[in-house]
């Protein structure tokens, strides 16, 4: 690579952030898409589902991939398919056919942020792992949450083909720019040496990882909950659909915002007391959910799960960064994107059942437990971590 890294790190957040625009325009509308197209709820839960189902069973390949063959082509691929899925979406005239469209979907989102991740991580100065893995990771978010804005905007003024035709455009953008900016990478890493490629099982046995797959996996499961039912919970307090998005969008932008600074902290002291720590304190603001009452209280709680997801996140993709080096960058972040999307396809399963039996409230309870679950996890397998910019204690 001849590009400085900083200008790589530019390029890939404009490449991903612009795509996440287009992918999030697209995310709140699929439901509504498919009741159009006649669907019931349970396969509406299918459709959705299907997209997680795909980028868990495919994203530790496609790192596993990329760690032998290099990571601009699989980004390149990634976003280009967006773009191409998008006109699919255009296509089905039974609702059951979404549940093919999304599965693909899910098969190239795995190419795209997963890889751009671990490029970030390759192109990071030793110092600056936290900054440059926050810095990539807040436009992930920043996308997410502007894209459901801007997908219903486009829907109400220009109709449902038109939030398709916006995403697949973005796609093919981003893609054609990642094309001739992003420099090749298909030989060895710019150190001279060649990137460590060990098989799956061993990687995924490796204390840390496992930890961190484990402590996703939880945190997934209860978070999901937040994003499924608080919706419910807000109507059931009396509030607006505006006010609703008010609540998801304070979370979600907040994550965003505070991932640069926390990655800059996250590369000064062991970043697993940012993940133990900001895991904990998003179970505990999910458990105080249902017990409050009024706009107020719960944008209060949807505020404090931000923030402490915003410290926690940074912390894990530094793990992982460090981690990534010695035992194959993209498999280790494809595991990790493995493991939350595990969680987010058993979270909206597990949740339904719970409510069912017994009431809304226990499922925000019970997936505050989840994630307190994966706090206590991840403790026990991080017990002896230690970064080694660290100097010894």
């Amino acid at each position: 690579m001849n590009r400085s890294s900083s200008g790589i790190l530019f390029v890939l957040c404009i490449s991903v952030g612009v795509a996440m625009i287009g992918l999030g325009i697209v995310w709140p509308l699929v439901p509504v898409y498919a009741v159009e197209l006649g669907a019931g709820g349970f396969l509406v839960g299918i459709i959705i589902a299907s997209f997680n189902v795909s980028k868990t069973i495919c994203s530790p390949f496609s790192g596993w991939l990329s760690d032998r063959w290099g990571r601009k082509n699989f980004i390149v691929a990634g976003l280009a398919a967006y773009g191409i899925i998008s006109m699919f979406y255009l296509l089905p005239s039974q609702a059951e056919i979404l549940v093919l469209v999304r599965f693909l979907h899910g098969m190239a989102s795995v190419l795209v942020v997963p890889i751009a991740m671990a490029l970030t991580a390759d192109i990071a100065p030793p110092n600056k792992l936290g900054k440059y893995m926050g810095t990539l990771n807040m436009a992930v978010m920043l996308g997410l949450g502007i894209g459901p804005v801007l997908g219903g905007i486009i829907r109400d003024n220009f109709g449902m083909d038109a939030a398709f035709y916006a995403m697949g455009g973005l796609a093919f953008f981003t893609s054609i720019l990642a094309m001739i900016q992003i420099p090749s990478d298909r030989k060895p890493h710019m150190d001279g040496k060649k990137r460590a490629g060990l098989p799956m099982t061993q990687i995924i046995r490796h204390p840390v990882i496992l930890g961190i797959s484990l402590m996703r996996f939880f945190a997934a499961s209860g978070q999901g909950a937040v994003y499924t039912f608080l919706p419910i919970l807000a109507i059931e307090n009396g509030l607006s659909s505006s006010r609703v998005g008010m609540l998801l969008g304070a979370n979600i932008f907040l994550i965003a915002l505070l991932q640069r600074a926390s990655g800059k902290l996250a590369d000064r002291m062991n970043p697993k007391y940012m993940v133990i720590g900001g895991t904990f304190a998003s179970g505990l603001a999910v458990l105080g959910m249902p017990f409050v009452e009024g706009f107020a209280m719960i944008l209060l709680l949807n505020i404090l799960m931000g923030m402490a997801n915003g410290v926690a996140l940074p912390g894990g993709l530094v793990m992982t960064g460090h981690l990534g080096r010695e035992l194959g960058m993209a498999s280790v972040m494809s595991i990790n994107d493995a493991a939350w999307s595990m969680g987010m396809i058993v979270s909206p399963v597990l949740s339904g059942i719970i409510l069912d039996l017994f009431g809304l409230a226990h499922v925000f309870v019970i997936g505050s437990l989840l994630i307190i679950l994966g706090t206590g996890i991840a403790s026990f397998f991080f017990k002896s971590y230690r970064p080694e910019f660290l100097t010894p204690e």
